[in-house]
């Protein structure tokens, strides 16, 4: 038997020993597998009528409830509630009367209990200051009232938090 001159043998004994412990090396790393991050609904298209006993509240984008729906004009003011009372909403439409030469239906007062994490309230005639809205507007579509306006209202999750916010309200009494 004829030895192998060193050199060779290292050259030999290192290859093979490669080829033993490349599983002995580091793990590879895991595979990254992209996720997609499921994007928020888009908000609700807005609505220029609905049918009798709905309802269609949006608050900054957020819907609200839909019904059910209530109205109640016998003592002269129209009032229309939404949903459940803690957390839903009201509004008092007065109505157009000739006789007093009102001509356009106004907002009397809009309480929206929490829709998307924001309770606010306007009342006509009640002092509040200029960064808390304006008066709604409010018209009708045939049987459909549609009520706009925008304020600060509280954040439900920190009611110490005021956050400005925008309404829509389609609404049809039963």
């Amino acid at each position: 038997m004829r030895a192998l001159p060193v050199p060779t043998l290292f050259v030999i004994l290192a290859t093979a020993m490669a080829g033993t412990l490349s599983g002995c090396g580091q793990p590879a790393p895991p595979e990254t597998v992209p996720t997609t991050a499921s994007a928020p609904p888009p908000p609700p298209v807005q609505v220029d009528s609905v049918p009798a006993g709905t309802a269609q509240v949006v608050v900054n984008g957020a819907p609200g409830p839909t019904g059910p729906v209530q109205c109640d004009d016998a003592a002269g003011p129209l009032t229309i509630s939404i949903g459940e009372s803690s957390l839903g909403v009201t509004v008092i439409i007065d109505e157009p009367d000739d006789e007093a030469g009102q001509d356009a239906p106004a907002v009397r007062s809009v309480t929206i209990g929490d829709v998307g994490g924001v309770a606010l309230a306007y009342a006509f005639g009640v002092p509040v200051p200029a960064t808390a809205g304006r008066a709604p507007t409010v018209l009708r579509n045939d049987a459909t009232w549609i009520v706009t306006g925008s304020g600060s209202g509280t954040d439900s999750a920190d009611p110490a938090r005021i956050v400005d916010s925008s309404y829509r309200i389609a609404v049809a009494c039963p």
